[in-house]
């Protein structure tokens, strides 16, 4: 989560919350058959999901993100070991489910 991507255009956090959007989505879509293979791993992605939108809605004016320029190195680090802590039982969905 480097925000050199969208240097300009200052998009950052629209896009980085476009992709837990989509990562949600495909979560959901599986979750009633994770839910019944590992209901303790189930319970750990929604549990981090949860905690990465709270720090994405941190970092919200209203309606708006604040653009990537306005973090703090702290607030990046947080965002960046949100990603990781959710990747990571992520990663063992596709294998739970098969």
């Amino acid at each position: 989560m480097t925000g050199e991507e969208e240097y300009w255009s200052r998009t950052d956090l629209w896009d980085f919350q476009a992709n837990v959007d989509g990562a949600r989505v495909g979560f959901d879509g599986l979750r009633p058959l994770l839910s019944t293979k590992d209901p303790a791993l189930d319970g750990q992605i929604d549990a981090r999901f949860d905690a990465l939108q709270k720090l994405l809605d941190a970092h919200k004016s209203g309606a708006e993100f604040v653009t990537y320029d306005r973090l703090s190195k702290p607030q990046i680090r947080a965002l960046s070991d949100a990603v990781n802590a959710l990747g990571e039982p992520l990663s063992m969905l596709a294998a739970t489910v098969a």
